[in-house]
């Protein structure tokens, strides 16, 4: 068990990990075109899944005429952006799931109008648990290579969780005060000459599997104040398949208004004194309880 030193600002309570599929459902614009940006499905091997897409043509003068193909999609940085593979030659990744999606290969939808579109998951028998995915994009002229005529927001992700035994292999690889301003995990800081207000860990997917962290923080101040964070991943956001991937949380988040319900994310100040912190985990691992510290 590695031991602190130093004033401590934190002992994180148990975190764990979830094997999870993304379940947002809010509509996506770009262009003409409102869809819906993510379908998440639970499939056993041998079986299938038929569903149907919306799309609707949020212009009023002109019809709206669409290309549709499934491309596999991987990460950018630690952030949740995800990198759409559009080259016909690239290389099929290791949780593609386009050799089992299929849907319709174009659309005309009226102005002002919505149309559906089938689109069906077939995972075969034998196929290894855990996670596959691919995106389904919609382009406005035909695809030759890598062009597609909308932005990346024009496309729906398809997350498939085949159950039975996956490898999960979770790794923390930082954690510690954050500072919001900066990004792609870049924002670690031990120092702060303000009051810290934001707390930040980096976890690294190894498994075969996506997955999400859940849990709660205890924060424990130097005059021995307690702030606990009941949510650590209130967005539900996930780490993909080989993404080392930042997630950053408030010490202390503002109550909600009536009138605001977004202010209930926003980070307020917790009364804690500038100065150097460290921050530990306590985690749970295959042989026991294990604490994590960076000074």
């Amino acid at each position: 068990m590695k031991r602190f030193k130093g004033l401590v600002l934190a002992t994180l309570a148990v975190l764990t990990v979830l094997a999870y599929v993304p379940s947002q459902s809010v509509s996506a614009q770009s262009a003409a075109l409102s869809i819906n940006p993510k379908k998440n499905y639970l499939i056993e091997p041998g079986e299938s899944v038929k569903d149907k897409i919306t799309i609707r043509n949020i212009d009023s003068n002109d019809d709206l005429n669409l290309y549709l193909r499934a491309v596999d999609f991987t990460y950018t940085n630690e952030t949740g952006t995800p990198k759409l593979l559009l080259d016909e030659g690239t290389e099929q990744t290791t949780w593609s799931l386009k050799p089992y999606l299929k849907v319709q290969e174009n659309a005309s939808v009226a102005p002002g109008k919505s149309t559906s579109l089938d689109i069906s998951v077939d995972i075969p028998e034998g196929l290894g648990a855990g996670s596959y995915y691919s995106a389904i994009v919609y382009s406005t002229t035909a695809p030759e290579g890598g062009n597609v005529g909308l932005s990346a927001s024009g496309v729906t992700l398809v997350f498939v969780n085949v159950p039975g035994k996956v490898n999960e292999d979770l790794t923390i690889t930082k954690l510690g005060l954050y500072d919001s301003t900066k990004t792609n995990g870049q924002g670690y800081i031990n120092f702060t000459t303000n009051d810290p207000m934001n707390i930040a860990y980096t976890l690294k997917n190894n498994g075969n599997v996506v997955e999400a962290p859940v849990g709660s923080i205890t924060l424990k101040g130097w005059f021995g104040q307690q702030y606990e964070i009941t949510n650590v991943n209130s967005s539900n956001v996930v780490a993909l398949i080989g993404q080392t991937r930042t997630f950053e949380t408030c010490i202390k988040t503002a109550e909600a208004k009536e009138d605001d319900p977004s202010s209930a994310s926003k980070c307020v100040s917790a009364g804690l004194w500038p100065g150097y912190y460290s921050v530990c985990l306590l985690y749970t691992s295959d042989a026991a309880d294990d604490l994590l510290c960076v000074d």
